[in-house]
């Protein structure tokens, strides 16, 4: 994955990672808000050491060696049972170990006592409690030899004042921490879930799976947008059908396959190229076009005419030419699929398909024909050997990888490979626009290039 693939990740599923960043927040607040709030206290002492011999620096050195092993008295019986009792704390010995602490700054002769409590008065009052006891157990420890000339004395220097705040739970550090957990959590779960999902949505998504171009991307077609001849020349569906026209024409060296062949990658892709709307657009350029109706299945480009059709031409009920209709007064012609009683004849149809194909091609510098492989009356087996140009049709958000590379597995397993992709239902701020480029690549009947999409967008 690089950059541009992380940004589609999180830009698809920026709704999972703000609820799972919300949910940290919501937890850790939760959490935070269960704890006992717990008061912390501080006091300090200084130890000043007095002695009738030596200098000041074997004085300063004493102090430094000696206040290193006070810290650990602060937990002995001595002075925490006076504590106990002068407070009445209600407390146990070892409750009140777990609630004390001192430390020795470096290098210094100070104490520092910390006391814990779940009331702020009595944090401070044990802190300056056990800071007074443990003085006094330091006085009777260092001070019993008379002898000796040293005299150890601790005072308290800065007593503990009442705390204003709880030490714990630290409200804000916690949310922050859930917030940044949460967010990692949609983070990770956007990036797996990209990885895994196999639908296409890119021209870089299509190239990876199958090595071959998207040679347009047509954006969702409502009823709303009508015809191309209602569509303005900056309309985004103008835009679409000419690019992909454009492609065609490069692939084509200027000129339009005699025979363009459409094959969905997928159930989902059936029926989402918009067949009329794309022979029309051809037709504006002075071609002849006609839209070859063999699937029955599929809502017809133009109408639904129950007459006559494919199915009567191949079966040799009907010649070609009586079962042409033309699309309302315009220039695109149609053949409807007919009905479908002669289709059990389905061998000799077969058959009557290149003779028909190849009067198709005399007629009309395109026939454009949609089919997979349960397609009646002719299927795409049927149809690619006499294909000049063959288009996959891939659903935006709904074809999935492993379709398109069976779709082309299959195709290839007849020895009429297709050319390139299209991609059908983009949304509208999601199509790219494309840098048209062609590369020479013949194809087996020798009268075609790929032209490729670039897509500048990513």
């Amino acid at each position: 994955m690089d950059l541009r693939d992380y940004a589609r990740a999180f830009a698809s599923r920026w709704a999972i990672i703000l609820v799972l960043a919300l949910v940290g927040v919501g937890g850790a607040l939760a959490v935070s808000k269960a704890m006992p709030q717990v008061y912390e206290a501080h006091a300090t002492l200084f130890v000043k050491v007095e002695t009738g011999s030596g200098s000041a620096y074997e004085r300063s050195q004493f102090s430094l060696q000696r206040v290193k092993s006070y810290p650990s008295l602060v937990k002995s019986p001595e002075v925490l049972e006076p504590v106990i009792r002068e407070l009445d704390l209600g407390l146990g010995l070892g409750e009140l170990r777990g609630s004390v602490a001192a430390d020795n700054p470096l290098d210094t002769v100070f104490l520092n006592v910390t006391a814990q409590s779940g009331e702020p008065q009595a944090a401070s009052d044990i802190a300056n409690a056990v800071a007074e006891h443990l003085g006094r157990q330091i006085r009777r420890l260092e001070n019993t030899s008379g002898g000796s000339g040293v005299t150890v004395s601790p005072e308290l220097t800065v007593p503990a004042s009442v705390p204003a705040a709880p030490s714990s739970p630290r409200t804000s550090l916690n949310v922050a921490l859930g917030g940044l957990i949460g967010l990692s959590a949609g983070l990770l779960f956007a990036i797996a879930a990209f990885r895994l999902d196999s639908r296409l949505r890119t021209s870089r998504d299509v190239e990876a799976a199958v090595g071959v171009v998207v040679v347009g991307q047509l954006p969702r077609h409502t009823a709303r947008a009508g015809k191309p001849a209602e569509w303005g020349r900056n309309s985004k569906h103008w835009l679409a059908h000419r690019e992909l026209l454009t492609n065609i024409l490069l692939a084509g060296r200027g000129t339009l396959p005699p025979l363009l062949l459409l094959v969905p990658a997928s159930q989902t892709a059936a029926g989402g190229f918009q067949r009329g709307n794309f022979a029309l657009m051809a037709a504006e350029l002075g071609k002849h076009v006609c839209v070859l109706e063999a699937d029955a299945a599929l809502s017809p480009a133009f109408g639904g005419d129950p007459g006559p059709g494919l199915t009567q031409a191949l079966a040799g009920g009907k010649n070609l030419a009586s079962v042409i209709r033309t699309a309302g007064s315009g220039p695109v012609s149609y053949i409807p699929a007919g009905g479908l009683d002669e289709t059990e004849r389905g061998f000799e149809i077969a058959r009557q398909a290149a003779p028909v194909l190849d009067e198709l091609k005399a007629r009309f510098d395109m026939t454009l024909v949609e089919s997979s492989g349960t397609s009646r009356p002719l299927n795409v087996n049927q149809l690619a050997p006499y294909a000049d140009y063959t288009l996959v049709i891939c659903r935006y958000g709904k074809t999935k990888r492993d379709e398109l590379r069976r779709m082309f597995a299959e195709l290839a397993a007849t020895g009429h490979a297709p050319q390139a992709v299209v991609m059908v239902g983009v949304p509208a701020h999601r199509r790219p626009s494309a840098v048209l480029a062609v590369q020479p690549m013949e194809t087996a009947a020798g009268r075609h290039v790929l032209a490729q999409s670039i897509d500048v967008n990513g």
